[in-house]
């Protein structure tokens, strides 16, 4: 590890290691507080990813709409743990992330039009959950199966166990952030940002690179979404588009 990537992780491990002390001396409504501000500011780092490099993304509500249903719906009709479920959400989002993602970059769907193509996205997401109200409770909203504090259910009342959590998610998403800023890739991303033709002009694979960061963005999206939706044990489409 080099003198610069330490330099760049300290402050994130040293700001870890001050908010976990932050249960010892709040209340529970102010870690309900901190636990969201964690939570969505992990959703909002994973959402940066692309807009760092020039790709606007408004459906990034589609990837967290899926990792927060695709679970409590696997918990409360098959009795599969979150453990599990919370990865088959987050393989679901990456999925549709490419299903989207290879079109677009295939054909150079770029700027304003891209935006528009993630803005349908997302607009198609939040009317498919609510067509299929039988199964997700449609604009109702619907609540996982609660039985109390349960590893195995991911489920906790007592917020500190939480907040460990939401802190644990928010340091990886900031983690990879910062690993995608300073990687190898990184160089690539800027290029095809500041000119997507010049930049395969020398020979950089623009759809792998723009492919790779669209991935990566919506696998965190879903993983906040599951994170979200396990903690506040009620899902609503209009909270999470």
């Amino acid at each position: 590890m080099t003198t610069a990537v330490k330099r760049r992780i300290a402050p994130l491990l040293l700001a870890a290691f001050a908010l976990a002390f932050v249960p010892l001396v709040t209340s529970d409504y102010v870690l309900h507080i901190a636990i969201q501000i964690l939570l969505w500011g992990f959703v909002y780092t994973a959402w940066s990813l692309m807009g760092k490099f020039g790709l606007v993304s408004l459906g990034h509500g589609a990837f967290l709409g899926i990792g927060a249903y695709v679970s409590p719906l696997l918990w409360n009709y098959t009795g599969l743990t979150p453990w599990l479920g919370i990865p088959i959400g987050v393989l679901m989002a990456v999925l549709l992330a490419l299903i989207i993602g290879y079109p677009c970059f295939r054909l150079r769907v770029v700027g304003h039009y891209f935006a528009l193509v993630t803005l349908a996205l997302s607009q198609v997401a939040l009317l498919m959950i609510v067509a299929a109200r039988d199964i997700t409770g449609g604009s109702l909203g619907m609540t996982p199966k609660a039985i109390g504090h349960s590893w195995y259910a991911l489920q906790f009342p007592e917020k500190p166990y939480f907040y460990a959590i939401a802190l644990a998610v928010w340091v990886f998403g900031v983690g990879v952030w910062h690993f995608v800023d300073i990687g190898r890739g990184r160089a690539a991303l800027d290029a095809i940002a500041e000119d997507e033709g010049a930049a395969a002009a020398i020979g950089i694979n623009v759809m792998r690179e723009k492919l790779r960061v669209t991935v990566i963005s919506a696998a965190l999206a879903a993983l906040g979404g599951a994170a979200l939706g396990q903690y506040l044990m009620y899902l609503n489409p209009e909270t999470l588009s």
